[in-house]
């Protein structure tokens, strides 16, 4: 109990001043496909980064040197822990900053050892900025006098399509939610198959506490039926044996 208080009060100080996502609005909408550019001044839209699989949004600004650190290397722990970066998912760190440029975001991606493929820093011009986070309900607040952002920490999975498929919210994501994030994103484009699909049944999105948790109910009645089949079976197996013994 004490260390889920150790994470729960650090996230809620985080983003308590901020108004988070209204999931029932968003959730299932179109993430607008601006025009953004990468670490190497390339430019295309947003969704050529979709490439067939989900791809994660993660909110950040280049020369943050609290919060956007925090949010990053928790990313990247979780990321590393998951193993399938580019094979199930994309994966971008967007720049909310429109004051940055190519040799920010390319300092940014090598800070984090990112592959700049599956993985990359990239940004837009400040009204596609704008654009973006207003379809996705994302809010920041600048401050001229430090020059400096305070924002929310928050990953966007998107589906192959573009659409908002979940929130992630807090600076330690668990490869758990990631995973059954990317999942539940990827089920627009194709079934998953029978382990994943039973996989991903067994847990519910709780939206109180912005996690993954089990659906013991699914799991219980699953079992039980389950047994039931089991049970039934064996006994109809033994009836045909006794029943085929006794004629021959």
């Amino acid at each position: 109990m004490k260390k889920l208080y150790l994470w729960i009060l650090p996230t809620w100080i985080l983003l308590s001043s901020f108004n988070l996502p209204d999931e029932k609005k968003f959730l299932a909408q179109q993430a607008a496909n601006i025009e953004v550019f990468d670490a190497k001044d390339n430019h295309y839209e947003l969704y050529s980064l979709l490439e067939q699989k989900p791809l994660i949004i993660s909110p950040v600004y280049t020369r943050c040197h609290s919060l956007c650190t925090v949010i990053s290397n928790g990313l990247q722990q979780a990321i590393n822990e998951l193993g399938t970066l580019g094979k199930d998912f994309n994966m971008v760190s967007f720049s909310f900053d429109s004051s940055d440029r190519r040799l920010n975001l390319a300092t940014y991606e090598n800070r984090w050892n990112m592959d700049g493929k599956s993985w990359k820093t990239i940004s837009a011009k400040g009204g596609d900025i704008e654009r973006l986070l207003s379809s996705i309900g994302y809010e920041f607040d600048y401050n001229p006098s430090t020059k400096e952002f305070s924002h929310p920490s928050i990953l966007i999975i998107l589906t192959p399509s573009g659409k908002i498929s979940r929130y992630i919210y807090g600076v330690n994501p668990s490869k758990k939610d990631i995973k059954l994030a990317v999942m539940e994103a990827m089920a627009e484009k194709t079934r998953p198959g029978l382990f994943k699909g039973f996989y991903l049944r067994c847990f519910g999105y709780d939206p109180v506490l912005k996690t993954y948790k089990m659906d013991w109910r699914f799991i219980i009645s699953t079992t039980a039926g389950l047994l039931m089949i089991t049970l039934v079976s064996t006994l109809f197996i033994k009836s045909f044996i006794i029943t085929k013994h006794h004629h021959g």
